[in-house]
């Protein structure tokens, strides 16, 4: 049997993650691409929110062949927690979250404070 420790933080950044990632989605824009990551990137006032996938859409300039598609998916040499969020304020990275679509996920970073309720009134 596995045991996992968990965080008394790890409820609160998961629904800071639940809460902010459809605002970056919405209104976030691409920043970059490293491989067959995506960066989403949502700047708002003190805020940088940014998102990273490795399922988005090819932009348009991109080979969109199966065999392109294959070659990206190769790449990965090992299997892990594809999804992320980092919450920046004011400079400062308060927030770091790692997820799978199993459920599986890993709070990286999180720096208790006032921002937390700042971030859910976004």
């Amino acid at each position: 049997m596995t045991i996992r420790l968990v965080s008394s933080g790890d409820g609160t950044a998961l629904a800071l993650r639940d809460h902010l990632l459809p605002l970056v989605r919405e209104r976030g824009s691409l920043e970059v691409q490293r491989g067959d990551v995506r960066v989403v990137a949502l700047r708002t006032g003190d805020w940088l929110l940014e998102h990273w996938t490795p399922f988005s859409e090819l932009s348009p300039e991109e080979a969109s062949s199966p065999g392109y598609r294959h070659a990206l998916q190769q790449q990965r040499t090992q299997a892990g927690l594809p999804y992320g969020l980092d919450v920046w304020r004011a400079e400062v990275k308060v927030l770091r979250v790692l997820w799978a679509d199993n459920g599986a996920f890993d709070v990286v970073d999180f720096a208790r404070g006032e921002w937390e309720a700042e971030a859910f009134a976004l």
